[in-house]
């Protein structure tokens, strides 16, 4: 049992620390956050090894262009696919880190920012030759509706 939990200590600090303290539901939060990691951290290393061997594949084996831009398209979606669920895993770990000093779960504020950054790696992937104009019209809307709140959040903040 001593193994396991000094284990955990050292692998999972942020889980560990003030455990006696917590609340029953202060627990429960702490273990779901740390399911949650450790299920995106496992997805972020699929991701990556699905990554490299499609970066492989379309440079080495199929195409004859490597400086292709669909081809550019394809690898910077993957790239930014993984840049956001490492940024969403971050912020799980920040919070179980920062929970004594901020209190709550996860904050709207970083949730708008992932929001954000989804919506950017969108326009960054996007097909131009297939564009149909309300799509890019409600692409926008989202994007400064998602800029405004975080605005608004900041200025609320007091930052």
């Amino acid at each position: 049992m001593t193994t396991s939990k000094n284990w955990l200590q050292r692998n999972f600090p942020e889980v560990c620390t003030n455990w006696s303290k917590l609340s029953q539901y202060r627990r429960f939060e702490r273990l779901v956050s740390l399911v949650l990691t450790l299920a995106i951290g496992l997805l972020v290393l699929v991701a990556i090894f699905y990554l490299l061997s499609n970066v492989f594949q379309l440079l080495f084996v199929e195409s004859g262009d490597p400086f292709n831009f669909r081809l550019f398209q394809a690898v910077f979606d993957m790239v930014l696919t993984i840049l956001i669920a490492m940024e969403f895993n971050n912020s799980i770990v920040r919070t179980m880190e920062e929970e004594g000093r901020l209190g709550g779960f996860i904050h709207v504020e970083v949730v708008v920012l992932i929001a954000i950054m989804a919506v950017v790696r969108k326009f960054m992937v996007m097909d131009v030759e297939s564009l149909d104009p309300q799509h890019l019209i409600g692409l926008g809307g989202a994007i400064l509706a998602l800029g405004g709140t975080y605005w608004l959040l900041k200025k609320a903040g007091g930052d």
